[in-house]
């Protein structure tokens, strides 16, 4: 508000034959308007005539107080000055002990003020100060600020900006930048905070490269694990599976897929292994166990178990490898058979020689004294002497055969032809029993083998398939060609095999025959034939699931298609 203030010439004159009355009437009323001019200085109101009349107002001595109020007005303006004084230089000592720089730039980017933090961060040694001077050649090198200035975005938009993580000098900052307006909100410059983010940048780019290693670690043991030939599970401390790898999956027939979560007794339940025969948390010798595969394979799986522990030493889980030794074991087995046959041979030579002589003596006299007329009772008698003479000389050349295998005569022998040759030789006791034979005789090169010896085999499995299956079972014979062998399968529907007679059925003397219906020597006899060809015999069979015999013969590379 505009005041008015009366120009000494303004003021009234006493007149020189004026009377008292009226130049004290005049005087106060110059008095009252010099006070209510102080009063609306103050902010105060004027003073109305029936407040204070003349004569008082005369009485006060008005410039006396005018005189005083000045003095107090100006010691408040003193101790607001002081409060004033005090109030910047805290605001100051903030402004320059804050952890963070900040700049105050105004609308054409020149640089109002700043902390000391700022310089810290931004200025080289030995740079005056930069009041006054654009922030963008200070702080960026540039002659002008960049499209990706925050401070731009702020006086454009009237709103705060932040840049997550900025590079200025070496250095990488967190700028925030807000606007700075006067009192009617117009934008007027900006506030720029500055954090110096390069330690924290540091570490999480150091943590960053850490974390990369440990994944590729990470994937290079994975793949290792993918890789390995042997089978590996790992379960964790509840003992549910959390991994599996591809070998696992291939001797087992389950993907990773189907066992992952599940607990490690349900995924022996299902391979029809005993839990209980699981080796020891650490054993150091590996536990043969049986298994069946998700194909029906019957499996042995020679597994073993490492407890693992986290970086505080507290177990964590298990780690479970094992490998398919079911080949191996069928080798192991059919070598004590080889050697095991070969000592029942050198035994039986001889106890065969021993016995030869005397049962053909006795053969021969009992026939020539058959020739003789003699009591029928007698001639019954001797009819049963040479029948068991007889019978005894066949076991014994059993015994010889056994014991003098001889080696294959080898030639070129289609397989095919010799299976239909077999069949055709057991045609009459397949129909005396009814019986279905089927066949699924695949393309397979011709074989170097001995004929005879082959039919032996496949005719001595076919007979016991017959003998052990009741009136119209059912026999399927194949042939396919398997790597560099030739696989012949003979399985049946007969009543099967438990496993104690399932793992001696290859043994010399072994029946499961009546007494006197079989001598044990049948497929002892046949499993040497195979070895000797340089092939494999072997069962499979459960009881009530009838029996399947597998042989395979090696063929010459050069037959292979």
């Amino acid at each position: 508000m505009k005041k008015t203030v009366k120009k000494s010439s303004d003021r009234p004159k006493a007149p020189v034959a004026a009377d008292a009355g009226t130049l004290n009437r005049k005087y106060s009323e110059y008095i009252r308007e010099k006070v209510n001019q102080l009063l609306q200085v103050m902010g105060s109101s004027s003073l109305k005539p029936e407040e204070l009349d003349d004569d008082t107002l005369l009485d006060l001595d008005p410039i006396g107080i005018i005189a005083g109020s000045f003095g107090q007005v100006l010691e408040h303006l003193m101790e607001t000055n002081r409060e004033l004084t005090i109030t910047h230089d805290t605001l100051q000592a903030i402004f320059d002990a804050t952890g963070v720089g900040i700049s105050i730039i105004d609308r054409e980017f020149r640089i109002l003020k700043y902390n000391e933090k700022q310089r810290t961060l931004l200025l080289d040694k030995g740079i005056g100060d930069v009041t006054g001077r654009y922030c963008h050649e200070v702080y960026c090198n540039k002659p002008s600020p960049g499209l990706d200035c925050p401070a731009l975005d702020t006086m454009e938009t009237g709103k705060a900006v932040i840049v997550r993580e900025v590079a200025k000098k070496g250095k990488h900052f967190q700028i925030v930048t807000t606007p700075l307006k006067d009192g009617e909100e117009n934008v007027i410059g900006a506030i720029e905070v500055l954090l110096d983010i390069s330690d924290t940048k540091r570490a999480r780019d150091a943590e960053k490269e850490q974390r990369g290693f440990y994944l590729t670690e990470k994937s290079k043991l994975a793949s290792i694990l993918q890789s390995l030939s042997e089978g590996l599970f790992v379960t964790d401390r509840e003992g549910s599976i959390v991994s599996f790898n591809n070998a696992a999956g291939r001797i087992t027939g389950y993907a990773e897929s189907q066992v992952l979560g599940q607990s490690c007794s349900s995924f022996l339940e299902k391979l029809g292994a005993v839990p209980g025969s699981l080796p020891d948390r650490g054993a150091g010798e590996p536990v043969d166990l049986a298994a069946i595969s998700r194909d029906k394979r019957l499996l042995t799986l020679a597994m073993s178990s490492v407890p693992l522990h986290d970086g505080n030493g507290q177990f964590s889980g298990t780690a479970y490898t094992f490998r398919d030794i079911t080949a191996e074991k069928q080798r192991r087995e059919n070598h004590y058979r080889t050697e095991k046959l070969a000592a029942l041979g050198q035994l039986s030579a001889g106890i065969a020689h021993e016995l030869n002589t005397p049962l053909g003596s006795i053969l021969g006299y009992s026939r020539l004294l058959l020739q003789q007329e003699l009591p029928a009772q007698d001639k019954e008698r001797l009819e049963i002497i040479a029948e068991q003479a007889k019978r005894g000389s066949s076991i014994i050349k059993g015994l010889l055969n056994f014991a003098r295998q001889s080696p294959p005569v080898l030639g070129e022998t289609d397989l095919n032809a010799v299976v239909a040759d077999c069949i055709r030789v057991l045609d009459e006791e397949i129909e005396k029993r009814c019986c279905l034979v089927t066949t699924g005789l695949g393309k397979i090169p011709l074989l170097q083998a001995d004929r005879r010896q082959v039919e032996q085999v496949i005719i001595n499995v076919l007979q016991n398939a017959l003998q052990a299956m009741p009136i119209s079972g059912k026999i399927e014979i194949t042939t396919a060609l398997s790597g560099q062998s030739v696989a012949i399968g003979i399985r049946d529907n007969g009543p099967g095999m438990p496993p104690h007679v399932r793992t001696r059925i290859f043994d010399p003397f072994f029946t499961t025959k009546p007494i006197g219906e079989g001598t044990g020597l049948g497929l002892s006899i046949c499993a040497g034939i195979v070895s000797a060809h340089g092939g494999s015999m072997h069962v499979e069979s459960e009881e009530g699931r009838g029996a399947a015999f597998t042989i395979t013969l090696p063929v010459r590379p050069e037959r292979i298609p």
